[in-house]
Order: C-alpha cells, then sequence, then structure tokens
C-alpha cells in the first residue's frame, strides 16, 4: 500500500446520476473501477476510506469527481479552482 493521502482527480465537472433510494459507498480516494462508487481498489493504493451515502429518495445527485469538494461527496464546484480547469 503506498499510504496516499491525496485522492485521484478523475474529471473536472461533477457526475450528474439520477439516483434510487438506497446506500452506497462514495469513492472517495479516485480509484475505483466503478467511479464514483467504490469497489475496494483503496485497499491496495491509499488508505482513503469511501464515504457511505444514504439516498432517501429518486433524485439527480451531482457527485464530486475532482475529489476536492468541501462538500464531499457531492460537487460543490471546487474543480472550478483547480490549476488544470479550463471554463467552457
Amino acid at each position: 500500500m503506498s499510504n496516499s493521502s491525496e485522492p485521484k482527480i478523475r474529471g473536472l465537472k461533477s457526475l450528474r446520476l439520477i439516483m434510487e433510494p438506497g446506500k452506497y459507498m462514495y469513492c472517495a480516494c479516485g480509484r475505483s473501477n466503478n467511479n464514483p462508487f467504490c469497489d475496494g481498489s483503496h485497499i491496495e493504493e491509499t488508505d482513503i476510506k469511501p464515504i457511505p451515502v444514504t439516498i432517501k429518495f429518486k433524485y439527480e445527485v451531482r457527485w464530486c469527481d475532482c475529489r476536492k469538494s468541501k462538500k464531499l461527496p457531492f460537487c460543490d464546484h471546487s474543480h472550478r479552482e483547480l490549476p488544470s480547469y479550463k471554463p467552457k
């Protein structure tokens, strides 16, 4: 395990998904092949743990894809402050 404390940036926008009610595990490390949900990749590569999320009713969720949001697991547009962000 690399013990990396920095999450991997997956994208510079939110992931907008219609979510059904249920319990989910958000990938906080950014290494999952099932983005934005945890697939256990953190076990081999980092100490960053997934974030449990309970969705109570069907609605569109804006998941953070840069892992820099102050409201993880949800997007707060922090990606706009990253040096690599280029607005359309």
